[in-house]
């Protein structure tokens, strides 16, 4: 009888002892894998931020080089010539909030932020010069030296605005750019001292 406790005991025990160490290796087993799967979304959600990084980036040297054409354009344009303009905002509102997201930095966020909001400055200020224009256009008196002052003014305003975005576009392109971002913009590589 004793020898039958004897087992009895030794086998209970065992199996405690069993479960206790299965339950471990489980739960050591489960960390593991949950370390993977984050591991993996992590390097998912890098992906994901440089491909809107690339996005972002390309959609800022788009814009550089609008504001620029735009600024050479009001300077070359007859006098009551109407303007376009294709500045991009769509890119931005698809990937705003997965690129601040991935943004390394607060001062990186803050940047490509004014600098969106810079682009829809300058498209508003464009929509009403072209109104401007229009209006203009309309007037009796073409000669008016008043409505000369004022076609003017809004093209000086119109051409700071533009050299503004683009100054701020190629800073952005410099600081945070890729070789394909600077070709974008037209700089010319860096050739190595020897």
């Amino acid at each position: 009888m004793i020898q039958v406790l004897l087992d009895f005991g030794v086998q209970t025990l065992a199996g405690i002892v069993g479960v206790f160490v299965g339950v471990w290796l489980a739960l050591l087993s489960d960390r593991r894998r949950e370390a993977h799967e984050e591991t993996l979304r992590e390097q998912e959600r890098a992906r994901q931020g440089e491909r809107a990084r690339h996005t972002v980036l390309g959609s800022v040297a788009k814009n550089a080089a609008e504001a620029k054409r735009l600024h050479a354009r009001v300077d070359r344009r007859k006098r009551m010539e109407l303007i376009h303009t294709e500045l991009e905002l769509a890119v931005w509102d698809a990937v705003q909030a997965q690129f601040m997201q991935a943004c390394n930095s607060v001062d990186e966020r803050v940047r490509f932020a004014q600098f969106f909001d810079s682009v829809r400055r300058l498209q508003g200020y464009f929509e009403f010069h072209r109104s401007l224009q229009l209006s203009i256009a309309g007037a009796v008196d073409a000669n008016d030296p008043e409505l000369e002052a004022l076609r003017r003014g809004a093209d000086q305003h119109l051409r700071e605005l533009a050299d503004d975005l683009r100054l701020n576009g190629v800073l952005l392109i410099t600081d945070y750019g890729e070789a394909v971002h600077h070709k974008l913009l037209g700089f010319k590589p860096a050739t190595p001292d020897v």
